[in-house]
C-alpha cells in the first residue's frame, strides 16, 4: 500500500503516537542482527545472510502456534547478549521505532521501506528480559550467565539516555523488565532483585511482565501462580505492571481471572481467554474483571493472527466489537515487527482495509496507549 492509498481512508493521523507492546527480540532489523552475530561470532546462525532471515523471519507456514512463534527467541537472545550487544540492540530499536513506525510498507529485513511516514513513534515502550541477555538462554533455568545482569542492565538505560539526548527531548522510551514462564522461580527472583536495585537508580525502568510459553507455565498451579505473586512483589512498588495471560488455549477462563487477580495488571497482553469464553460458553467473568477494573488490552495485530490466538481478520474485528460492548480499553501494537516485518502503520491500515476497525477504534486505541503508557507525560511538545 502506498502513502496516497492510506490517505484515502480519510482519517486524522496524529502527528506522535506511543506504541506500549513491543519486544526487543523482535524489534532489530534482521540485516542488523546478522551484522552484530557476525561481528561477535556467534556461531549456529546459518550458511548465509539469506538463510539467516530464513530462519528467523516469521511467516504464515512457518509458525503453528506461540510456541513455535517463540522459537527464534532463544537465538535472538543470545545475538544480543552482552552490554555492548544489548547497547546496539536498544538504540537500533529506537531508532527503527521512530524511522518506520509510521511506515506503511517496510523492506525485507525488517528496514524502512517507505519514502514518508503517516505518523512517528514518540513514547516508546520496550520490552526484554535482562537475564536471558546474559548468556544464561543455553543453561536451562540456571540463573548465572556468561555476562553480569548489572553490566547489562547499565548498558541498557545508558542506551536509552544516550538515544534520549541525541533527539533533544523529542522521544521518550523506558524498559519494561519480562519475568519468564519458561524460568525457575530462582531465576525470576535474581531478576525481580535487579528490577528493584536499577529502579532505585533510575527513572527508565518503567515496568514489569510476564512472558513466554503459557504451555510450559500456565500458573494453573496454585503453587506457581504464588511464586509469580512474591516475584512481582519482590521487584519493588512504583512500576507499572503488564502481564502475557490468556493468549493460548493452555490458560482456559478461571486460570486467566486467577492470573488477573493475583497480579493486579493495569494492563494485559493478548486475553483472547476472556473473549473466547464469552463467545464460547456465555462467561463474561473474565471481561467483567477486565472492564470492572479499568485494565487494558494490549492488542498485536499481525502476532495474533500468525499464532493462532486469532484466527482471521473477521474475527479479529470481532474481538474488538467485543470489547468495545464492554466498554474494555484497548491498544494496537507490532510486538515483534522486524521479525514480523510489519510496522505499526501498516497494522492498523490492514484493519481498516478489512473493516476490521473504524477509523474512530483507531484513533481511541491511539488515545488508550497514549493515557495508558508507564511512561511520564514530560516529552516535549515539539
Amino acid at each position: 500500500m502506498s502513502v496516497e492509498e492510506a490517505r484515502k481512508f480519510n482519517i486524522d493521523w496524529p502527528k506522535h503516537v506511543t506504541e506500549l507492546h513491543v519486544h526487543l527480540g523482535g524489534s532489530v532489523p534482521l540485516y542488523r542482527l546478522w551484522e552484530i552475530a557476525i561481528d561477535r561470532g556467534i556461531r549456529g546462525i546459518g550458511s548465509g545472510y539469506e538463510e539467516f532471515v530464513s530462519l528467523l523471519k516469521i511467516e504464515g507456514g512457518k509458525v503453528k502456534d506461540l510456541d513455535s512463534y517463540l522459537e527464534a527467541y532463544d537465538k535472538i537472545e543470545l545475538i544480543q547478549s552482552g552490554p555492548a550487544s544489548v547497547r546496539e540492540s536498544i538504540i537500533i530499536a529506537i531508532h527503527r521505532a521512530y524511522r518506520t513506525g509510521g511506515m506503511v510498507n517496510v523492506g525485507p529485513g525488517g528496514e524502512g521501506g517507505s519514502p514518508e511516514a503517516l505518523f512517528a513513534i514518540r513514547r516508546f515502550e520496550l520490552r526484554w528480559n535482562p537475564l536471558k541477555r546474559t548468556g544464561a538462554v543455553f543453561l536451562k533455568g540456571s540463573h548465572a550467565g556468561l555476562y553480569d545482569m548489572d553490566r547489562v542492565i547499565k548498558s541498557a538505560v545508558n542506551a536509552v539516555e544516550e538515544v534520549e539526548i541525541g533527539f533533544h527531548g523529542k522521544i521518550q522510551v523506558g524498559h519494561i523488565f519480562c519475568f519468564g514462564r519458561d524460568m525457575t522461580f530462582e531465576a525470576n527472583m535474581a531478576l525481580a532483585l535487579k528490577t528493584r536495585m536499577w529502579r532505585e537508580r533510575t527513572n527508565k525502568i518503567i515496568g514489569i511482565d510476564l512472558a513466554g510459553h503459557e504451555s510450559v507455565n500456565p500458573l494453573s498451579s496454585p503453587k506457581k501462580l504464588e511464586e509469580m505473586r512474591i516475584v512481582f512483589e519482590e521487584a519493588g512498588p512504583g512500576l507499572g505492571r503488564t502481564v502475557h495471560v490468556g493468549e493460548t488455549p493452555h490458560v482456559d477462563i478461571e486460570t486467566f481471572i486467577k492470573t488477573v487477580e493475583t497480579l493486579s495488571p493495569s494492563r494485559v497482553g493478548h486475553p483472547i481467554a476472556a473473549v473466547r469464553a464469552f463467545w464460547e460458553k456465555k462467561d463474561d467473568r473474565g471481561l467483567k474483571l477486565l472492564q470492572e477494573r479499568k485494565i487494558v488490552c494490549e492488542l498485536c495485530v499481525k502476532s495474533n493472527l500468525l499464532t493462532g490466538a486469532v484466527k482471521d481478520i473477521a474475527e479479529y474485528g470481532r474481538v474488538i466489537r467485543t470489547l468495545d460492548d464492554f466498554g474494555i480499553g484497548y491498544t494496537f501494537s507490532t510486538d515483534a515487527p522486524s521479525l514480523q516485518g510489519s510496522s505499526l502503520a501498516e497494522e492498523l491500515l490492514m484493519l481498516l482495509a478489512e473493516k476490521a476497525a473504524t477509523p474512530e477504534q483507531i484513533l481511541r486505541a491511539l488515545d488508550t496507549a497514549e493515557k495508558a503508557s508507564f511512561l511520564p507525560s514530560v516529552l516535549a511538545q515539539t
